[in-house]
């Protein structure tokens, strides 16, 4: 395009408040701060303080500013401004020379003109005068002004606009960007002088326009507006004659040149000077507006089900009174268009004035639409003509809620990036209402405008079934499609190409869930042969919005074996410092890549999201980068775990070469002995896995003996298995025989627990094999520990009683003080059954002793409720409500000894006659007890609050219990649980027939297995058959279990 050569100095002024695209928002006729410093480019570039010229250095430095200047005052990338400066003849080391230019500016330049670096890039503010604004304010303040017919006001505008250049834009500074944005502002600039001259010819002033017009002419000889002012400036200057030559000669050059005759400006010029009316220039901005009914909105996505709760909600709000602004929320591929499109179409007859709707292409790789792009095309909708549709964004903005004033137009904005995108956008009168959809959380839309948001989660299982059963027909069903919907994540987007691509293919389910199981879900989420249409494209557009440490984290996130991560993790993961690894992780949460489970706890949305971000780590992260992050997670869990499980947060932990090193951590200061996080248990089984497949191996099993003591303590039964799982594996194939032999006992404490005693028998016995085999002491006592466990269970107390008396033994000699506190337990637990409480007693405060003395809290709660048990067997009722409430006390959340004491201390409340206090205990021990994955201790329970009700008066309810007590304990084989139900289930319905049929049950039952004090206490039941129900209250005899 050849650019116009008119020009003239400029004119001061200072122009600082910009508004939300960064452009200024002058305000003519106020004098520019002293300690300021004004930017020029409408012309060579100059930076001016005080009137002074600033030296600005070498070319290409004044062509960073400029690049810098163009896009102020938002921030500039590095690669933005080599594309400006440099183009596609970019040196090697370009990023290296932006630094030096920049480092070279911010030394000419002043304090008061800094020129900033954020994650954005590097930011200008020319906030005390920049002709570039100045001159785009002028013509915004011409067009109002014409618009509302000041053509004095908008020609005096349009002077001091063109007054401003210089000349070109950057004159004597080269670069393909600058000589781009060149172009097109010496376009504005000759129609800001037609523009001018146009106004001129209205006051009357077309005499005066003459000499500049012949010469604006001459260089432009093709632009046919410029001919007709000047033909009509002749004319209105009473030189007909001459305006009639010119026509004639364009006419001629169209013709002999390019075919062509006139266009409508030059003939209606031509007619105008013909009949004398030189007066009249048209002016398109004061006719009548037409409008248009617009109709945008897409077709409905095909089978779109579910999202009941959504619907309602964004259409009730769509409908609600004012002007309703709703937004929708969700990550990538999640159903945000389809839902917010279905929504539009049930409100659609509520706008009967039209629906508009727009693609901002919030994170396309080309990148987000510019409002003033989006309000031209609703505007045309709207009817307004292409040629009087305004070029300013403000004016287009302005224009658009002016249509839209006392209408009811719905407005669909879907996939925006911003609020600031949005803003214009937005109409401003009542009875209109605006749906969105977003990527990113909108937090200023919801400050500012009062927008109500709605995020949008995955599907449910069923309604990704419905989704599949839509889209491949009512065959869509069974395992085949419950397995495909798993593996999409229940993510809609991936759900509809996994159905397309089957339905192309005509594949059935059960080869498509086979090779999405095979490939990997990512993988198969794609249409063949449009790479574009795939789960990896949609997330890749999310991907490539963030900086590169948003993107490394992202990427190491996904290298995490386990389901979250907190805060600490995601930095120790990332190689981050807290706080920047902070920053970042909030912003992928607004950017709905991760979301927070809970406050510190970070989660992917979806699986097909983890496995992306895992993907893009093996593709762009080095092998050994990859491992060093795994392994410093691993290092810093087996810490956390050491911490969480009451020891120092000193450990030896696998580095990652696969050798031992030592390290510390401040998580010792989180040792409260709390519940530890569940994000940080979580993670620790998949962690184990992960080290038993890729090592190092002691990891594995280092992380699953931690496991052991924490998974039980708080009934975590998945994660305790897995983890003990995982380190045997490692274990063997380390050939590490004392960790296997350890891992293996684990796991017979784990099958215990669990009540799958046939397992727990097989791992014992491995267990016992190893330590005989290969002579190590600790496992040979703990395989007699647990085999005297077993035993218990199942009700073989004699042989129970020497395996745990010989546990005890071995203990002692290898002065490991907590196992041994356990096998002491273990061993008065089996004299009590054998009716021997003060033994018991002894064993149990010996081992209560050697638990104070190591601050083992859980081991002392537990002590202290079973201890409380054997003061009631004694009849010691004080003792043990003393001894049972300390139990309380000590449990904290620990959901195991909180169900045994406050269940056991029912029954002694009750027996103190406190009834109310132990009515308490007894929900409290059921709650805890139901909400416990550990069945003996339910069963326990279960028994204790049935004899509280008994003593209670409550015969009913305690049948109940201890009937639910007998089934649960059958199913176990738990002898102990099985007789305690059926004696009390005796006691509860004495002198009734059931109640004398389980006294002969129980007495059978503990006379074949040994429980003598059961034997002796169901002895003083009166179980003969009395009628009179007087004889049933509740201070009837009762039995006390011990």
């Amino acid at each position: 395009m050849t650019r116009s050569v008119a020009y003239a100095p400029h004119i001061s002024g200072t122009y600082g408040r910009s508004d939300q695209f960064g452009k200024v928002v002058i305000d003519t006729g106020v004098v520019v701060s002293h300690d300021g410093v004004r930017f020029e480019v409408l012309g060579p570039v100059r930076a001016l303080r005080e009137e002074n010229e600033i030296p600005l250095g070498p070319p290409r430095q004044r062509a960073v500013l400029t690049a810098l200047l163009l896009r102020a005052p938002r921030p500039v990338s590095a690669e933005r401004v080599i594309t400006t400066v440099w183009g596609n003849d970019a040196p090697a080391h370009a990023v290296n020379l932006v630094q030096k230019y920049v480092s070279g500016l911010r030394r000419c330049l002043p304090d008061s003109a800094p020129i900033t670096l954020s994650s954005g890039g590097y930011s200008l503010h020319p906030g005390n005068g920049f002709d570039l604004w100045e001159f785009e304010q002028l013509l915004a303040t011409a067009r109002t002004a014409r618009a509302g017919g000041r053509a004095d006001t908008a020609s005096e505008a349009l002077t001091k606009a063109t007054a401003l250049w210089r000349g070109p834009l950057a004159e004597g500074i080269d670069g393909p960007g600058i000589e781009l944005e060149r172009d097109r502002l010496a376009e504005q600039q000759l129609i800001a002088f037609e523009d001018l001259y146009a106004l001129g010819l209205l006051l009357g002033r077309g005499p005066d326009s003459v000499p500049e017009l012949v010469r604006l002419a001459a260089e432009h000889p093709q632009r046919e507006r410029l001919h007709g002012l000047l033909m009509r400036a002749l004319a209105q200057s009473g030189r007909q004659i001459e305006a009639l030559d010119v026509y004639a000669r364009i006419r001629r050059r169209l013709a002999d040149e390019y075919g062509t005759d006139p266009g409508p400006e030059l003939r209606s010029a031509h007619q105008q000077v013909l009949s004398g009316a030189t007066q009249q220039v048209a002016d398109e901005t004061t006719q009548d507006v037409p409008t248009a009914v617009p109709a945008q909105l897409p077709h409905e996505a095909f089978g779109f089900t579910g999202r009941r709760g959504q619907v309602e909600q964004i259409t009730s709000l769509l409908r609600s009174d004012g002007m309703p602004i709703v937004y929708v929320e969700g990550t990538a591929g999640v159903g945000k268009t389809a839902l917010v499109v279905h929504c539009a179409h049930q409100v659609a007859d509520d706008f009967p004035d039209g629906q508009l709707f727009a693609d901002l292409r919030g994170f396309d790789q080309l990148g987000p639409a510019h409002p003033t792009e989006i309000l031209g095309g609703f505007l045309r909708a709207l009817g307004i003509p292409a040629q009087r549709v305004p070029p300013d964004t403000r004016e287009r903005s302005d224009l658009f809620r002016t249509l839209l004033a006392k209408r009811r137009v719905l407005v669909v904005l879907d996939n925006a990036a911003h609020a600031d995108q949005i803003r214009p956008l937005l109409p401003g009168s009542r009875g209109c209402a605006v749906l969105i959809t977003t990527r990113r959380g909108l937090p200023g839309l919801v400050a500012r405008e009062g927008a109500r948001r709605v995020v949008l989660p995955v599907l449910s299982a069923r309604e990704a079934e419905h989704l599949l059963r839509a889209m491949l027909g009512p065959a869509a069903v069974g395992p085949a499609a419950t397995q495909i919907a798993r593996l999409c994540g229940y993510l809609p987007l991936a759900l509809r190409l996994v159905a397309a691509g089957a339905a192309v293919r005509s594949e059935g389910l059960d080869t498509v869930a086979g090779q999405l199981a095979a490939e990997g879900p990512l993988a198969g989420v794609a249409i063949p042969g449009d790479e574009g249409l795939s789960l990896s494209a949609s997330l890749d557009l999310s991907y490539g919005t963030l900086d590169e440490t948003a993107r490394r984290v992202l990427r190491r996130l996904g290298l995490v074996p386990g389901p979250n991560l907190t805060r600490k993790g995601a930095a120790v993961v990332a190689g981050s410092d807290s706080a920047e690894t902070e920053r970042v992780l909030h912003s992928l949460v607004a950017a709905n890549l991760i979301e927070a489970e809970a406050p510190g706890i970070y989660r992917f949305p979806h699986d097909l999201l983890r496995e992306y971000a895992r993907k893009r780590a093996l593709a762009e992260e080095p092998h050994a980068e990859r491992e060093a992050a795994v392994h410093r997670l691993t290092a810093w869990s087996m810490r956390a775990a050491s911490v969480f499980d009451g020891g120092s947060g000193r450990l030896f932990v696998a580095a990652s070469a696969g050798e031992i090193v030592t390290a510390e951590d401040e998580l010792r200061a989180r040792a409260d002995r709390k519940r530890p996080p569940v994000a940080e248990l979580a993670n620790l089984a998949p962690l184990a896995e992960y080290a038993a497949e890729h090592g190092p191996y002691p990891a594995a099993w280092m992380l699953a003996q931690r496991l052991w003591g924490m998974c039980k303590h708080h009934s975590l039964m998945p994660e305790w298995l897995a983890g003990a799982q995982a380190g045997l594996r490692a274990a063997r194939r380390a050939g590490d025989r004392q960790a296997e032999a350890e891992l293996s006992i684990s796991l017979v404490d784990a099958m215990l627990t669990a009540g799958r005693m046939e397992q727990a028998e097989q791992h014992a016995l491995h267990a016992l094999a190893l330590g005989r085999e290969h002579d190590l002491p600790g496992p040979l006592a703990a395989a007699h520990e647990h085999l005297g466990r077993s035993r218990w269970l199942t009700g073989d107390l004699t042989e129970a009683h020497e395996l745990l008396a010989d546990a005890v033994r071995r203990y002692g000699r290898l002065q490991d003080p907590l196992r041994l506190a356990l096998a002491l337990a273990a061993f008065g637990r089996v004299d009590l059954d054998l009716g021997r409480p003060e033994l018991a007693k002894r064993a149990y405060r010996t081992a209560l002793r050697l638990a104070v003395a190591h601050r083992a809290l859980p081991m002392m709660a537990v002590l202290r409720a079973e201890l409380g048990v054997v003061f009631g067997a004694l009849g010691d009722q004080e003792a043990a409500v003393t001894s049972l409430e300390a139990a309380v006390t000590l449990a904290g959340e620990l959901p195991r000894p909180i169900a045994l004491g406050q269940a056991y201390l029912s029954t002694h409340l009750a027996a103190l006659g406190e009834r109310d206090r132990a009515r308490i205990a007894c929900q409290k021990g059921l709650s805890a007890a139901e909400n416990n994955g550990d069945r003996w201790a339910h069963v326990e329970a279960r028994n204790a609050v049935g004899r509280t009700l008994t003593l209670l008066g409550d015969t009913t309810g305690a049948i109940t219990q201890h009937q639910a007590a007998l089934a649960q304990a059958r199913g176990l084989s738990f002898r102990r649980g099985e007789l305690h139900a059926l004696a009390g289930l005796a006691s509860a319905a004495q002198h009734t027939p059931e109640g004398a049929q389980w006294a002969r049950q129980a007495t059978s039952l503990a006379r074949r297995h040994g429980y003598a004090g059961v034997v002796r206490q169901l002895a003083t039941l009166d179980t003969h058959i009395d009628h009179d129900d007087e004889s049933r209250d509740h201070g009837a005899p009762h039995l006390r279990i011990a």
